[in-house]
């Protein structure tokens, strides 16, 4: 049978053919974009030369009241050490991230830049280590102090086209570095999205007070990787790594187990700080095949249920002596005529939602076919997929039938096996989008009670501004300029926001007891704190303004992990707080507040002075508009001109904590939608079929008294009954998924049974709906059309 035959049947068959084009375009295009999202992240950072020997050196601490925590961060001093007593360490490099202000001067003229993200301090090692490709310099500069390389993007940023070799940049308006490489930009598939490394001698002129020489000095944004000589070391390492410690850290080696983590598991690994957890890999992978499954399921209850309007066209063809296998191939190719018009409609489609991505949701999916191998190879395996999953059963079942009873017009679908696969299939895709719907339902609510939580503190209209010194004399005119304006409430000096995801923290001494076995969460901030953020005071008062540590607060927590029976028990008692040695009076105990995220537990925390650790301003709004951003920038550029103006509001760092979460939502929703579309269009296309098969017993019912609504009622109950059935056995299902993806918070929502309620009636009004069109449309024609002979 010819394409142009083909092409003509299909254009006869209009309804038929556009439903089955539709779902299995839209099946494909979402596949796509999955792989194309999939794909992006396995492929993380597997382009490096030694990507499968290459490990992150991270610590396990083990604290005496048996909590673990994990920590990607590691001592300065252990990259070198490990290069000269083990060996199989081929290289060692240290990674320190780092905030820094960038002045490029060109003449009188200056140029200020605040990177956030993507400057780092590294050695030579680093780039033994991880591939870029040098067009300028070469890695060994990074050994040498005041020295630096940029991406070619970076020096074009700084010097535009002129040659950047030898030229100096300015950072942090302390130390001029010299510009000695220049290195193409990475890829995107990578983690170490740097594009100004200085070298690592440099760090010690710019942040001379770290705790270099200090191995329990470690810093979650400072890490250590390795190549060893084969991956067979690791195990070594590992075995040698308690000794190794002990000879370190002494007595204190029982808190510090190192382990090596592999380049592949950094970007997966939500331990140690990673993007995307591999579990949600899996789930979209999943999700694509299930998009897949569904569109092949309609395409297989249509093709086989159409196959019964063409019975005897094959009735004839096989008593003109058309073999089985003949009729068996005319249509596998129809089916491949089909896919092949699906599959331009999908790459289309592909392309259309990569960009509603992008703007709905952020994220940049490329779907580009010809500089993309994979994509080309992938679509090709998906077409040969659907061909087998869509066109070999109902190609079978059509070629199958009986000659004699197909020209009599004897073939019905009264068939029980071919009833149970298509009931069996519906089930199978309402089940489906019921789970997708009950998840998705599940992480808006979750995502809606976090946002509405309350943290115990205040959280609207605060402003957090970034402070290049705690010089007094500046601060004070800020300060006292800030609160002069009309919008201004407070004004306070900190290091940690009462809710934040840096982990300061250590050992306490509570009076004469020994070092408490549980670790304390520490924030640093002055005596205007507790008022700017709301915070509650449920015993004694609040400190009084110090330069250092003199006094302090601690929450309910600390208390009763103290094992006091009251908060007044508390105060007046002295504490040692381990971070910096140094102890003070508990003058006040605050009522708890989430200090973390609330992925975690409130924790023991402990509040107090120390002018020299300040590092941001928070303050505290009554309203704020764009002339209010204006006139703080104003204040602080006229106290810190040479510095860029950096500023934030807290709920939106707040919200950036839970970013996974919405991108979550946003791709389930999306796609339990998608999969909706699909199981509805296949019901679509089966009522078409169905109401056509009993349009004379509609005729003869209406003839005989039944009302329009008991046919609309007769014709949806089948279909209704599947889509109940699958409810019943996906909520297991669902309630397996939902209870998982709810044990990574601390605080959550419960699993009710009004959400599975709502997600049925959801899944049964849409099918309802979709039912409904062609069910009042045959319950309203006139029954003398409807029992006129063919």
């Amino acid at each position: 049978m010819s394409v142009k035959i083909i092409l003509r049947k299909l254009y006869r068959q209009k309804v038929y053919a556009a439903i089955n084009i539709t779902g299995v375009a839209v099946g494909m295009a979402g596949a796509i974009i999955i792989f194309q999202l999939v794909s992006f992240h396995l492929s993380v950072d597997k382009y490096h030369l030694n990507a499968e020997k290459t490990y992150r050196v991270v610590v396990d601490l083990h604290l005496d009241d048996g909590q673990i925590e994990k920590e990607r961060g590691s001592a300065f001093v252990l990259h070198n050490t490990l290069k000269k007593e083990f060996s199989y360490v081929e290289n060692a490099a240290y990674l320190a991230s780092r905030e820094v202000t960038v002045d490029v001067r060109d003449g009188r003229k200056s140029k200020k830049f605040l990177e956030k993200g993507s400057a780092a301090f590294t050695g030579t090692d680093f780039f033994k280590i991880f591939d870029y490709h040098w067009t300028q310099g070469s890695p060994a500069v990074l050994n040498l102090p005041n020295q630096v390389v940029l991406t070619e993007s970076y020096a074009l940023k700084y010097f535009g086209n002129t040659n950047p070799i030898g030229k100096f940049l300015r950072i942090d308006n302390q130390e001029n570095v010299r510009v000695a490489g220049i290195f193409r930009d990475y890829p995107q598939q990578t983690d170490f999205k740097k594009d100004i490394f200085i070298s690592l001698p440099t760090i010690r002129k710019l942040v001379p007070d770290y705790g270099y020489e200090d191995w329990q000095w470690i810093d979650s944004g400072r890490e250590t990787y390795v190549t060893l000589r084969s991956e067979k070391d690791r195990a070594t390492f590992e075995k040698q790594m308690p000794a190794f410690a002990k000879k370190y850290y002494g007595d204190n080696s029982k808190y510090f187990h190192y382990h090596l983590q592999p380049l592949s598991d950094v970007h997966f690994n939500m331990d140690y700080k990673g993007q995307i957890k591999y579990s949600t890999i899996v789930i979209l992978a999943t999700v694509a095949l299930l998009m897949v499954l569904i569109a092949c399921f309609n395409f297989i209850n249509l093709s086989t249920a159409h196959a019964f309007k063409r019975s005897k066209e094959v009735g004839v063809r096989k008593v003109l002596g058309v073999s089985q296998t003949q009729i068996f191939w005319s249509f596998i190719r129809e089916t491949a005529v089909l896919t092949l018009c699906s599959t331009v409609l999908a790459l289309i489609l592909a392309v259309v939602f990569s960009a509603v991505l992008k703007i709905w949701l952020g994220l940049t999916i490329e779907v580009n076919y010809l500089s993309d191998y994979r994509l080309p190879v992938f679509t090709v395996l998906l077409v040969l997929l659907i061909l087998l999953l869509a066109g070999v059963y109902p190609a079978l079942i059509v070629s199958s039938f009986n000659p004699l009873r197909a020209i009599k017009g004897l073939l019905r679908e009264n068939n029980h096996t071919l009833f149970s696969v298509r009931k069996g299939l519906v089930v199978t895709q309402f089940s489906i989008s019921f789970v997708l719907i009950a998840v998705a339902l599940l992480i808006m609510l979750q995502s809606d009670y976090i946002s509405k939580k309350d943290l115990g503190m205040d959280k609207d209209l605060i402003m957090h501004i970034r402070l290049p010194t705690t010089e007094n004399d500046r601060i004070e005119v800020i300060r006292n300029e800030v609160v002069a304006l009309n919008q201004a409430e407070g004004f306070a000096l900190f290091r940690g926001a009462p809710s934040s995801q840096e982990g300061y923290g250590g050992s306490i001494k509570f009076e004469n007891r020994d070092w408490e076995k549980f670790p304390a969460r520490s924030k640093v901030a002055d005596e205007n704190y507790i008022a700017a953020y709301g915070l509650r005071l449920v015993a004694g008062r609040n400190v009084v303004k110090s330069d250092t540590v003199r006094e302090l607060l601690v929450n309910q927590k600390m208390v009763r992990a103290l094992g006091l029976k009251s908060p007044d028990e508390a105060l007046g008692k002295n504490m040692v707080v381990g971070e910096i040695g140094k102890s003070g009076r508990i003058v006040g105990v605050l009522a708890d507040f989430n200090n973390t995220d609330l992925y975690s537990a409130i924790e023991p925390t402990v509040v107090y002075q120390h002018k020299a650790h300040y590092r941001y301003a928070a303050i505290k709004f009554n309203h704020v508009d764009k002339s209010t951003v204006e006139s703080v920038a104003a204040i602080w550029q006229r106290q810190f001109p040479d510095h860029v103006f950096e500023y934030s509001f807290f709920d939106e760092e707040l919200a950036g904590f839970y970013k996974r979460e919405e991108l979550a939502s946003g791709l389930i929703s999306l796609f339990a939608g998608v999969s909706v579309f699909l199981s509805c269009l296949g019901l679509f296309g089966l009522a078409i079929f169905s109401i056509e098969q009993r349009t004379k017993e509609i005729g003869i019912r209406k003839v005989l008294g039944a009302s329009v609504a008991g046919i609309i009622g007769l014709l949806s109950a089948d279909f209704l009954k599947l889509v109940l059935v699958a409810i019943v056995l996906a909520s297991p299902v669902a309630y397996y998924f939902m209870d998982r993806w709810l044990q990574d918070f601390a605080y959550k929502i419960s699993i009710e049974w009004w959400i599975f309620a709502s997600a049925g009636l959801a899944a049964a009004g849409i099918a309802l709906l979709t039912i409904s069109f062609q069910s009042i449309k045959a319950a309203l024609k006139d029954p003398v059309e409807s029992l006129r002979s063919e």
